[in-house]
C-alpha cells in the first residue's frame, strides 16, 4: 500500500506537472509574446510528461497488486473509465472550439491546429492510437493528447504481462510491441522504472535504508537536474542522438525524439521518490498517532490533483480559443494574466463534471466487464 504521506506527495508532484505543463503551453510566442520562452527552451512541460509516466507506472502496478484477483478485464474497465471519463469531453470540446476560433483568429491557429480527416483523428484519439504504427494524428489543436497513446499502450503491454499466462502472453505482447511501435517503446523505460519502484515500495526496502542515504536519494538528482540544464546537457543528448540515428530515422521519432535524455531524466525521479518514500515510511513507522484529519493544504493538493488529468486533457483548446478572442498585444501582461487564470479557472470546472464524476462511468465498465478466468491469473508476487 502507498502511505498517506506518500501519496499526499505524489498528489503535489502530480498537480505541479500538471499546472507546468500549462505554463509551458501559455510560454508560446503567440500567447505570451516571447517573454517567458525560458519555460519553452527547457522544455518543462515535456519533462513534466516524463515524470507523469514514472508516475503512472508506480501507481497503475500498485493497483494492480491491490486488485490483483479481479482479472484483465475488470482492470482494462477501469484504465478505460479513467481515460474516457476525460478523453470523450475533451475531444468533443476540442472540436467545438477549434473551427470557431481558427476562423476568428487564423494567426493563433496557424501550425497547430491540424482541421483534416477529423473522422480519423477523432477515431485516432479516442482509442488513443493516433501515435501508433509510426503515426501522428494530432485531434485538431490538442497537442498533448501524443502522452495518451504511449501511456495506454504501456497499461496494455503491462497488463498483458500481469494477467494472461502460457504463449498468449507472449504473442499479446510482441502483437502490442508491434502495434505501438518503436517511437512509443523508446518512452517506455521511464514508465517501467515507476514499476520497479512500487516493487521496492512494496517490499519495505526504503525504510531499512540509513537516514543519510535516503536524503541524499531525495536531494542529489534534483541538484543534478539544476546541474544538467545549467550546463545544457538536454540539447546536448539530444544533438548526440540526431546525429547518431540520421535525419531520416529522426523525422520519424517524433515526441521521442528526447528519449535519451528522458530516459535518464525518469531515473532521477524514481531514485528522487525512492528516497521520499524511505523517509516517510521511516516516519510513519515511529509515529503511532492516528492520522489526523487532512488540513487546507491537503484538502487543496488532493482537490488539484483530482483534476490534474482534465486540466492536462482541456487546458490546450480551451488556451487556444481564449488566445483568439480575448483583444489586447500578447505582451500585455494584464492579457497574459487574464489568459492564464481564466484558462485554469474554465478547466478546473470542467473537472467537476469529468473527472470528479469518473465513478459513474467506472461502475458501467465494470457492469460490462466480465472476467476470463481462462485467460488470467492473479499477478505474481515478487
Amino acid at each position: 500500500m502507498l502511505t498517506p504521506r506518500f501519496s499526499l506527495y505524489l498528489d503535489g508532484l502530480r498537480a505541479f506537472c500538471a499546472v507546468l505543463v500549462l505554463f509551458s503551453h501559455w510560454a508560446y510566442q503567440r500567447f505570451t509574446g516571447g517573454d517567458y520562452d525560458w519555460i519553452r527552451d527547457h522544455d518543462l512541460g515535456g519533462e513534466a510528461v516524463t515524470v507523469f509516466f514514472v508516475m503512472s507506472g508506480l501507481v497503475i502496478a500498485a493497483t494492480a497488486d491491490r486488485r490483483r484477483d479481479e482479472g484483465l478485464s475488470l482492470f482494462a474497465a477501469d484504465r478505460l473509465s479513467r481515460m474516457w471519463s476525460v478523453a470523450i469531453p475533451a475531444i468533443a470540446l476540442t472540436f467545438l472550439l477549434d473551427p470557431i476560433g481558427a476562423a476568428l483568429a487564423p494567426e493563433v491557429y496557424k501550425g497547430f491546429y491540424q482541421p483534416d480527416q477529423p473522422v480519423q483523428r477523432i477515431i485516432g484519439a479516442l482509442t488513443f492510437t493516433n501515435q501508433s504504427l509510426g503515426m501522428s494524428l494530432r485531434p485538431g489543436s490538442n497537442g498533448p493528447w501524443w502522452s495518451l497513446s504511449y501511456e495506454v499502450m504501456y497499461y496494455a503491454l503491462f497488463a498483458c504481462a500481469v494477467f494472461l499466462r502460457g504463449s498468449i502472453r507472449f504473442l499479446s505482447i510482441g502483437a502490442i510491441a508491434l502495434f505501438a511501435g518503436w517511437k512509443i517503446l523508446l518512452l517506455m523505460p521511464s514508465w517501467l522504472l515507476g514499476v520497479a519502484l512500487w516493487k521496492a515500495v512494496r517490499s519495505g526496502l526504503p525504510a531499512q535504508q540509513s537516514r543519510a542515504f535516503l536524503v541524499s536519494c531525495l536531494a542529489a538528482p534534483v541538484l543534478f537536474y539544476v546541474m544538467a540544464h545549467a550546463t545544457g546537457l538536454p540539447d546536448t543528448l539530444i544533438f548526440w542522438t540526431h546525429s547518431l540515428l540520421g535525419d531520416r530515422i529522426w523525422a520519424n521519432i517524433g515526441f521521442s525524439d528526447n528519449f535519451v535524455w528522458a530516459n535518464g531524466l525518469a531515473m532521477l525521479v524514481t531514485i528522487h521518490l525512492y528516497g521520499v518514500a524511505g523517509i516517510l515510511m521511516s516516519q510513519q513507522v515511529v509515529s503511532q498517532k492516528a492520522p489526523a484529519k487532512p488540513n487546507t493544504g491537503e484538502r487543496l493538493i488532493r482537490w488539484l490533483a483530482g483534476g490534474s488529468f482534465a486540466l492536462y486533457l482541456f487546458h490546450y483548446p480551451v488556451l487556444q480559443f481564449l488566445g483568439a478572442v480575448i483583444p489586447g498585444e500578447t505582451t500585455d501582461l494584464w492579457r497574459q494574466g487574464l489568459l492564464l487564470v481564466t484558462t485554469f479557472a474554465i478547466v478546473m470546472l470542467l473537472a467537476d463534471v469529468t473527472e470528479r464524476r469518473r465513478g459513474g462511468l467506472r461502475r458501467l465498465l465494470r457492469g460490462i466487464a466480465q472476467p476470463s478466468p481462462a485467460l488470467t491469473k492473479p499477478a505474481a508476487e515478487t
